[in-house]
């Protein structure tokens, strides 16, 4: 019996996240305005917000971590970087 209610509790929450996720939707198609076009309107739209996204992923995980690492090196001083070596070797860099 338990794993009966189990299953229903999980259903139940599924059908909150299905009823969320239409929820979203109907409020961007709201405040975009894009409920007046026309069914292939929409799906071109739709369409480039999705590729748009995409993109700004997808170069956030290529060129982010490279442009992060400039930044920290640019901002850090090399005293910081190199914490670990000794003196020795600092003044062998300089």
């Amino acid at each position: 019996m338990t794993f009966f209610l189990f299953w229903i509790k999980q259903l139940f929450e599924m059908f909150k996240l299905k009823q969320l996720a239409i929820h979203l939707y109907r409020q961007y198609e709201l405040i975009t305005c894009i409920n007046m076009l026309e069914p292939w309107e929409r799906k071109l739209i739709n369409g480039f917000f999705l590729l748009i996204l995409a993109l700004i992923i997808f170069s956030s995980f290529v060129y982010l971590p490279a442009y992060m690492q400039t930044l920290i090196q640019f901002i850090m001083p090399a005293s910081w970087i190199s914490g670990s070596m000794s003196n020795a070797q600092v003044a062998q860099k300089h």
